[in-house]
């Protein structure tokens, strides 16, 4: 009787497919664009006060030690709550991924930037295999963040792959990873540092069952199907067709960039307060209620008066009364405006209602969680509407073709100066022709710790 192959065995043989040489060369360029996102935001976020304490509370050389590196670097990107996701996945890959990747390329030096590419959209792919597998049920209805959960296997994939492993060790680091893995979603509700910890954990984790596995240590060989396993223990429904055929997707094509700091439930939303305003020349105080019309999890982020960030990201009426105010949502504005009375005032105007016919889509097509139809309604007695499926970013609407970079270039130029920042992503786009990836973040990485105290 043929042996039946175990689902660890069936993504490791679909990573070895991943080289390259192979790419797609549009996968190629997604892969870059997803390392540059992270690398702006990472940067930017470094000045914030909670990152700066972060690093001081791991008190030890963070630039010697991949894992606390990772971890730093992972957490401090995901604070701003504008770092790449997966609709389908769910969470934020890059933040886990990227992480791993540069700071296990500064470890081992001499990793040319093509190995440091391929290893990226690995890591995606294991981090989407395992996501659309146990999502959206993870999280609806176990609270499971993906972010750690999907990533630390995927973060141990970027390290295995840095470090040219065979395919033993490298199911030995997945395995092992993944059945250590962790992270709740809570903070969604209540606020608190886990909301942006999750993301370095994943990262560090992965790392760490990288080490391990490189010394012959792993974890079980049913680790996703098994009856004590992954998906038995963070999914009550999952996607049983998907885990035991796994293929080569290449789904880094299908992670979307994020232009409003704040989850990403909330971002249809925003897409359509902002055409609607614009387009029928609305102002703020021409509108007497904005209605938010949507499934159980926007409902779910229809709070008033965030006490922290995390609350803050998580909530429409307070992001939907910062766009109205701003024109944008913007880390600095959430941050600043916490406790502002007329932000919390006007946040009031705004209500999330659940509606029956999104309901029904989101529950035919689970990837529709953000789904919404706003309603504005003027002081004058006019009504405008506009329903957003899908926010701008995802595949079915791409964001313009400089998006992305002028989004880099706006986060990097918080801390340094234009030239700076233009050059750095021309480096960062063209990392697949250096033979020492490490050389293109090395002094960046040292300027970044050395500023806001010594770790």
């Amino acid at each position: 009787m043929e042996k039946k192959t175990t689902c660890l065995e069936g993504i490791t043989k679909v990573l070895e497919e991943i080289t390259y040489e192979n790419m797609p060369e549009d996968v190629r360029e997604k892969t870059k664009e997803c390392l540059a996102d992270f690398t702006g935001i990472f940067v930017n976020g470094t000045q914030k006060d909670t990152a700066i304490a972060l690093k001081n509370a791991l008190s030890e050389d963070i630039a010697a030690n991949p894992e606390s590196l990772a971890l730093w670097m992972g957490s401090t990107a995901r604070m701003l709550d504008i770092d790449d996701g997966h609709r389908f996945a769910m969470a934020h890959p890059g933040v886990v991924v990227n992480s791993a990747a540069i700071a296990m390329a500064l470890k081992l030096k001499n990793v040319s930037g093509k190995k440091m590419v391929e290893a990226i959209t690995r890591g995606y792919e294991v981090y989407c295999y395992q996501g659309r597998v146990i999502n959206p049920s993870a999280y609806l209805k176990r609270g499971v963040d993906a972010t750690c959960v999907c990533g630390a296997a995927a973060a141990a994939v970027v390290a295995g792959t840095m470090m040219d492993f065979n395919e033993t060790q490298m199911e030995d680091a997945i395995s092992l990873a993944a059945s250590l893995a962790g992270g709740l979603n809570q903070s969604a509700i209540d606020g608190s540092a886990q909301k942006f910890l999750v993301a370095g954990w994943g990262a560090k984790l992965g790392i760490a069952a990288a080490n391990l596995a490189k010394y012959g240590m792993g974890g079980p060989c049913r680790v996703f199907e098994g009856k004590l396993g992954f998906c038995n223990a963070f999914c009550p429904e999952p996607d049983l067709d998907y885990l035991n055929n796994p293929k080569l997707v290449w789904d880094v094509r299908n992670v979307y960039m994020k232009m409003y700091s704040c989850v990403r439930r909330i971002h249809a939303t925003l897409d359509a307060v902002k055409e609607l305003v614009r387009d029928n020349h609305i102002g703020a105080d021409d509108i007497d209620t904005i209605n938010v019309y949507g499934s159980q999890f926007l409902y779910d982020a229809g709070g008033y008066d965030p006490k922290d960030m995390a609350q803050a990201q998580t909530s429409v009426p307070y992001v939907t009364a910062i766009l109205m105010k701003y024109g944008t949502v913007q880390d600095h504005l959430v941050h600043e405006n916490l406790n502002n009375k007329e932000i919390s005032e006007y946040s009031k105007k705004i209500t999330v209602i659940k509606d029956p016919e999104i309901m029904a889509l989101a529950e035919k097509d689970k990837s529709l969680w953000g789904a919404a139809r706003v309603e504005i309604n003027l002081k004058d007695g006019r009504k405008f509407e506009k329903t957003q499926i899908v926010p701008y970013g995802d595949p079915e609407l791409a964001l313009p073709a400089d998006a992305v970079s002028e989004k880099f270039i706006h986060h990097v130029e918080e801390v340094y100066d234009p030239d700076y920042a233009k050059e750095f992503w021309k480096k960062l786009m063209a990392i697949d022709e250096a033979e020492k990836a490490e050389e293109v973040f090395a002094s960046m990485i040292q300027q970044r710790l050395a500023e806001g105290g010594a770790a």
